[in-house]
């Protein structure tokens, strides 16, 4: 009975499309997304609450305990780590881990428990593969190909955890800034060997594929996020590569929009339109990344100003989450965070090159 009642919680129904299953919860994966959004845009009424209820509940959810079975279920330690929806869940996600651990530490704040921190970082350094790069719940356990043992119609490359870019990038960012916050952790090593499997994994085209996301966009601003936060120069050849492979694909409006059939072909496949959450994901990349095309960038971000809605919101398009690279997921909130985080950043941006700009002669007459 008690299963029923939790099965229950994963119906609904709306007018839109009557009665649903929902195939996952997503609360931590949103809520740390969320926090990192609201700290790069800064003050404003009401930010500063939402915030330290968003990092209070991250706080709530991180496993603090092993749980019996690990052993005799071949799983590693789960303690350290956070799950996408919760706590009850079970079983952490390298970068949801990854993730809560960038929204404790964004600035302002107060800093996070440190025996939660090494908790966090150890579960993170538990899923670092062979090969440099990150799995999802765990290291690949097996040397050999099992895909063709597949018994799925619609998940590719799900028989065995692989090192996947996003997992990557995300890990290296936090293991970063923990270290910055925590010189005694120990992190060099591993965020080496990470950074030059995302070297390893740049397509030829200067793009990255994604798993978890349409497609190479997506693919594209954790490869680059990843890098920068290894400590790769902004002038370095593969981050400058990327850029320009971005900046060939903005559209007139001012957007970008990449069509999800590209995540089975593999090729980029222009969308019809431009999609809000894609050309987020196009600008954050970009500002990080410090492109000098300043103009590329202020298209970008008034295509996001003028799709805002006089309530704040953006309106919903196609789907841009994906779940191993041939299933859609509607992410609601991605079209609420990512504009406001891109457009945080590009705010802060702008005000840093107010500050280095030569005073206008208006200027140097107003203040004669």
């Amino acid at each position: 009975l008690r299963a029923y009642q939790r099965f229950e919680g994963w119906i609904w129904e709306d007018d839109q499309a009557g009665t649903r299953v929902s195939g996952a919860r997503s609360a931590s994966w949103d809520t740390a997304f969320a926090v990192q959004a609201l700290a790069a845009a800064g003050v404003h009424p009401g930010s500063g609450v939402a915030r330290a209820r968003g990092v209070a509940f991250l706080r709530s959810q991180q496993i603090r305990q092993t749980f019996g079975g690990i052993a005799e279920n071949c799983r590693i330690d789960p303690k350290g780590g956070w799950c996408f929806a919760g706590v009850w869940h079970g079983w952490p996600v390298s970068d949801c881990t990854a993730e809560a651990v960038l929204a404790l530490l964004a600035p302002p704040g107060a800093p996070p428990d440190p025996e939660a921190l090494g908790e966090a970082v150890a579960f993170i350094l538990r899923c670092q593969n062979t090969d440099g790069g990150f799995g999802t719940y765990e290291p690949s356990g097996t040397r050999w190909a099992l895909e063709w043992l597949n018994p799925a119609e619609m998940f590719a490359d799900s028989m065995t955890d692989r090192s996947w870019v996003e997992c990557t990038s995300s890990c290296i960012a936090a293991l970063a800034a923990a270290g910055e916050r925590y010189p005694d952790l120990i992190m060099a090593p591993a965020i080496g060997r990470a950074a030059r499997w995302l070297y390893a994994s740049q397509r030829s085209d200067g793009a990255w594929p994604g798993a978890w996301g349409v497609y190479l966009i997506y693919g594209t601003l954790f490869g680059v996020r990843g890098l920068l936060a290894a400590g790769t120069p902004v002038y370095h050849p593969s981050i400058r590569k990327a850029c320009r492979w971005l900046l060939a694909r903005q559209r007139p409006d001012g957007g970008w929009g990449e069509h999800h059939s590209g995540c089975l072909t593999g090729v980029y496949t222009e969308h019809s339109e431009s999609q809000i959450i894609q050309t987020a994901w196009a600008l954050l990349t970009l500002i990080e990344a410090r492109e000098p095309d300043w103009a590329a960038i202020e298209r970008g971000a008034a295509y996001l100003s003028r799709r805002q809605d006089a309530r704040g919101q953006w309106p919903a398009q196609d789907m841009a989450g994906a779940f191993f690279r041939t299933a859609l997921l509607d992410y609601t909130l991605y079209r609420a965070y990512f504009p406001l985080w891109a457009l945080g950043l590009y705010q802060a941006r702008c005000a840093e090159r107010a500050a280095f700009a030569p005073p206008t002669p208006q200027a140097l007459r107003a203040g004669a």
